[in-house]
């Protein structure tokens, strides 16, 4: 038997038709690499164990709880036998052989302090997405109070946490997006994997921080291509703002410290509180509130 050379690792939560999408994508492009596809259930509680277990070829973990992005990733890690690791999410899904670009990449001894790699990510009309971002800092979120418009192609290049690929260059970048993270094996197990008090959001910046921390380097491989639908928090999505909201407390916190933290909350309160001011739309006072929680 082959030793494998990449572990997918696929989260779900009831999205099993995607997660059937994304599988059978990967099959019909992973052309010349040994691989394997673990999918993690996180107690979707719904039809998904059934349409999942239908799956030819696949490793099915059944989580007993939803605990979350980045502690679900952590025990399919956990079942991995792959030199490297392929964090995709459900929605997304392979335009091109990604496992081979990115391994013959990775493999040049040049690369070998490359922990992590991402692809170049669109929707499934072809619009560009986030793909990768910078770290968050107090300068990003000061910015976001309308600053940016002053110095917009500093704020989109050095600041930004969000940014979409438009350049055809291999280079690094600070953190690429948990959609689609190709992970040295070896590295994700020396910096202890995903921190498993983030449930959802912006763990793989803290990851990355992490790989930075330790000497690795993070690129963008646009070579890769992938569609990953993302979309922006709906309107009313009170639960996933409140996820945001207090990932992006506990990254500040951890890795700059409680007086950015609270420069942070103070600075994004002031934020929604002025739009609540401006707008009197009970909604921006809802996030008000979420945020001074946080």
């Amino acid at each position: 038997m082959q030793p494998i050379t990449v572990s997918f690792i696929i989260v779900n939560y009831k999205t099993a038709s995607l997660v059937c999408r994304c599988v059978q994508s990967i099959k019909q492009h992973t052309q010349f690499q040994t691989y394997e596809i673990i999918v993690v259930d996180n107690a979707s509680g719904d039809d998904s164990l059934g349409i999942l277990s239908e799956l030819t070829d696949i490793i099915l973990v059944k989580n007993t709880r939803n605990s979350g992005f980045g502690a679900a990733n952590n025990m399919g890690a956990g079942f991995a036998n792959g030199k490297y690791l392929f964090f995709v999410n459900p929605d997304a899904y392979l335009l091109n052989d990604a496992v081979t670009i990115f391994t013959d990449f990775m493999d040049k001894p040049e690369n070998k302090t490359v922990v992590c790699c991402g692809a170049d990510l669109v929707d499934d009309r072809g619009n560009k997405q986030m793909s990768y971002g910078n770290f968050p800092s107090v300068f990003e979120v000061f910015s976001q109070l309308g600053f940016y418009r002053l110095y917009r192609p500093f704020f989109e290049e050095h600041l930004s946490i969000s940014i979409c690929n438009h350049r055809d260059e291999v280079r690094q970048v600070d953190y690429v997006l948990g959609a689609a993270m190709f992970v040295r094996a070896d590295g994700f197990v020396a910096v202890g994997g995903f921190d498993e008090q983030f449930f959802l959001y912006f763990e793989e910046t803290e990851l990355a921080f992490r790989f930075t921390k330790a000497g690795y380097q993070c690129v963008i491989v646009p070579q890769v291509k992938m569609v990953h639908p993302e979309g922006s928090f709906e309107k009313g999505n009170y639960a996933k703002l409140k996820w945001f909201s207090e990932s992006r407390q506990r990254y500040f916190k951890k890795t700059k410290g409680s007086i950015q933290a609270g420069i942070v909350k103070f600075l994004l309160s002031l934020q929604a509180l002025a739009r609540w001011l401006y707008h009197r739309d009970p909604y921006y006072f809802r996030v008000f509130r979420i945020i001074v929680k946080s």
